[in-house]
């Protein structure tokens, strides 16, 4: 059964646990993965064919140690979930990560020039390579991910844990490599086990380094914004103490009956509403089966049921943000409820989406009581993105007009005359 860290009384820091991290790739959920990957490693040796299926094996790879991380952070210690929600293409998106801040330091360096600044440079984006990571596997976006204003976010709220992290990652690569120096002399001249058992060392350093990275998260999600729901923890693990209902779905797609189990889900969602788990589950098996037209009907539902009937902005707007993906013009049906998903997107310095959500608001409801302050925060968002001034102190200027009695208007005054457009 899956256990969160802070059934105990509180969260024990990184440093405490680190033991853990170098056993986490035992855990049931990773070890026959990690196994599987490395047997099939041998085909890699197979003429032509070898490179797809090389290609093939690491892509796994990489999907299950972002999804580890992803699942450490909301709380699931004991390995992901059996259905992922990982994108199939991550691996892609970590080596896009990778480019864009090799290409980012070479142009940077070639046109600043000095030798200091090159080194100053360097260091912090190597430094900064482990918060990237963390915000791809929590976004699955790549432009989120090489946002270096996410980055000083998470290694601002964190502190000193995320410089003992990053130390720890580069100890575990050195920890990998004089394994490999260790063990591989035992094959003697067999380039099968040397693949396989290469292999299989770089994936259980890789999911321990993941593990470590995802707990980091977990330690601090509260500061993060990071939900934790035990009950979506235990049912995802496939636990037997889940729900009732969720065990039976997953024993059909342990049978590869991932259809079956969906509609099994989606008629108790019809026809009795159901528990959060379950709609939870039930997002997790369309997701997994790639039907978005179905998601996006069930979170049409879902949204308004997590913002007033669980409390949870954060979590809406989660779902939000998937919906997003898939139709660029989604949104919730009441319009009461771009506000709370759109300050929540703001603290969280989602400032897309913030911008995403508030899109035109003004034309579909002209006169709705959030008008000012859903565009002010589109106006501080856009300047949060790296925009330039105009045209958010524009906007500021004629919701000031529009709205001079409105509770915020000395914030826009002041938003406004900090650019140099002096308040009226």
């Amino acid at each position: 059964m899956s256990k969160l860290f802070d059934e105990q009384p509180g969260i024990p820091p990184v440093w405490q646990v680190i033991p853990r991290f170098f056993r986490y790739p035992l855990n049931a959920g990773v070890l026959p993965v990690l196994g599987l990957i490395s047997a099939a490693s041998a085909l890699t040796l197979v003429p032509v064919l070898g490179f797809f299926i090389w290609l093939l094996l690491w892509a796994m790879l990489f999907k299950l140690s972002y999804e580890i991380l992803s699942s450490t952070a909301s709380g699931m210690m004991d390995g992901p979930p059996s259905v992922t929600q990982m994108s199939d293409g991550i691996m892609f998106k970590h080596i896009g990560l990778l480019l864009a801040m090799g290409l980012g330091y070479g142009i940077l360096v070639g046109v600043v020039g000095p030798v200091l600044f090159a080194i100053a440079l360097g260091l912090f984006l190597m430094l900064a390579l482990p918060a990237a990571m963390m915000t791809l596997a929590m976004t699955q976006s790549l432009l989120q991910a090489l946002n270096p204003v996410i980055w000083i976010q998470i290694m601002r709220t964190t502190g000193w844990a995320y410089m003992l992290t990053t130390a720890f990652l580069l100890l575990m690569l050195m920890s990998q490599a004089q394994a490999e120096a260790w063990l591989l002399p035992l094959v003697g001249g067999s380039m099968l086990l040397l693949v396989m058992l290469s292999t299989f060392i770089s994936g259980y350093f890789m999911a321990a380094s993941f593990h470590l990275m995802g707990y980091l998260l977990y330690q601090f999600h509260e500061e993060l914004g990071i939900e934790l729901d035990a009950a979506a923890v235990q049912a995802g693990s496939g636990s037997d103490e889940a729900h009732p209902l969720i065990s039976e779905a997953n024993a059909l797609v342990r049978e590869g009956q991932v259809e079956e189990a969906a509609t099994l889900l989606g008629e108790e969602i019809r026809l009795n509403g159901a528990e959060r788990p379950v709609h939870d589950h039930y997002r997790k098996l369309l997701l997994t089966r790639n039907d978005r037209t179905t998601l996006l009907e069930h979170d049409r539902d879902y949204v308004p049921m997590l913002i007033h009937s669980l409390g949870d902005q954060a979590g809406a707007l989660n779902v939000v943000a998937d919906c997003l993906e898939t139709d660029p013009g989604f949104r919730p049906a009441n319009p009461d409820d771009i506000l709370p998903l759109a300050r929540v997107a703001f603290e969280q310095r989602r400032h897309d989406l913030v911008l995403k959500l508030t899109s035109g608001f003004g034309k579909q409801h002209r006169a709705h009581r959030d008008l000012a302050e859903n565009y002010f925060l589109a106006a501080q968002s856009m300047l949060e993105r790296g925009e330039s001034p105009e045209r958010p102190v524009k906007l500021v200027r004629q919701l000031r007009q529009r709205f001079p009695d409105h509770p915020l208007a000395g914030d826009m005054a002041r938003f406004e005359a900090s650019f140099g457009a002096g308040a009226d």
